[in-house]
């Protein structure tokens, strides 16, 4: 078992520190399992996982009645013993462009979502990618600072320290489980539904009164009438009469579980600098990664 923040992720970090724009904006690419075609879609970098960089896991939001849910999340007819929907985990591929700086990451690995709809998330990309409790997480907190250093003094003295800022209170709702009842069930270091459903609540009060109104709106992809329009129109006046959190079951995370990384910087001298990092298999906390500086 262990719980090491990927040597990828303070680079990733200062690289969005520089960007200077409002959001991180990313292309995240799958193949749909209905058609065998790829597809891509740019989307919006929210924050890792749990607000915890040790996972290791990106996320992004998205509507769950948008396309890119049936096409590469969720086979048909897919549902578990109490009748609700499989979550499922499809690769992918997502490439994320800095221009001021003119650094490129692809991310690929294994991808899972998680909503009000997709309530139980597969215990093989739990324990594969070592996705801990918020409580275990918290246990360490105050030595992630002390971790970004030592990553970023391994990488040539090349970025500053990541921040580490203060967990939303929506995630009081963990306090809820009994660490004592679990603390020498080695099963229980992982997530439970307490801490899954506290997660999807902090992101969703991170967004704006706006962005919350876009999961009001009719379906997207449904063919626009008179009625449809008329809903949009009073969404975009805000007069549709519906609460805030009306589109809260409408509201995904899609969280990206990754296992290698290419990242490209042509600002570097000799042409450019490029870098290979690869998850293993390997147990021993030391040598959960590989790193390959290769040609740019």
């Amino acid at each position: 078992m262990s719980h090491q923040m990927a040597p990828w992720v303070p680079m990733f970090i200062q690289s969005c520190k520089n960007n200077t724009e409002p959001f991180v904006l990313f292309q995240f690419a799958t193949v749909d399992k209905l058609t065998n075609k790829p597809r891509c879609r740019t989307v919006v970098f929210r924050d890792f996982l749990f607000h915890e960089k040790k996972t290791n896991v990106l996320t992004f939001n998205t509507d769950m009645r948008s396309s890119k849910i049936t096409e590469s999340y969720v086979a048909p007819n897919s549902t578990n013993s109490s009748g609700s929907k499989k979550c499922e985990t499809p690769f992918f591929e997502a490439c994320v462009y800095f221009p001021e700086t003119w650094e490129q990451y692809r991310f690929s690995g294994q991808s899972f979502t998680l909503s009000r709809q997709f309530k139980e998330i597969p215990d093989d990309i739990v324990t594969r990618y070592d996705i801990f409790s918020p409580r275990f997480s918290q246990a360490s907190d105050d030595s992630t600072d002390d971790d970004v250093k030592a990553s970023i003094n391994d990488d040539k003295d090349r970025h500053n320290d990541a921040d580490n800022n203060d967990m939303n209170d929506e995630n009081k709702l963990i306090e809820t489980i009994d660490n004592d009842e679990h603390h020498e069930d080695e099963d229980n270091y992982y997530p439970q539904s307490q801490e899954w459903e506290a997660e999807l609540l902090r992101q969703w009060t991170s967004l704006s009164r706006h962005t919350k109104s876009l999961y009001r709106k009719p379906a997207p992809g449904q063919k626009l009438t008179s009625e449809t329009s008329k809903q949009l129109d009073k969404l975009h006046r805000g007069v549709d009469g519906a609460k805030e959190d009306a589109g809260l079951e409408n509201f995904g995370i899609v969280c990206l579980c990754v296992d290698s990384v290419d990242y490209l910087n042509l600002k570097e001298g000799r042409g450019g600098e490029r870098w290979l990092f690869q998850k293993t298999d390997s147990k021993d906390e030391e040598d959960l990664w590989e790193e390959q500086e290769v040609c740019p």
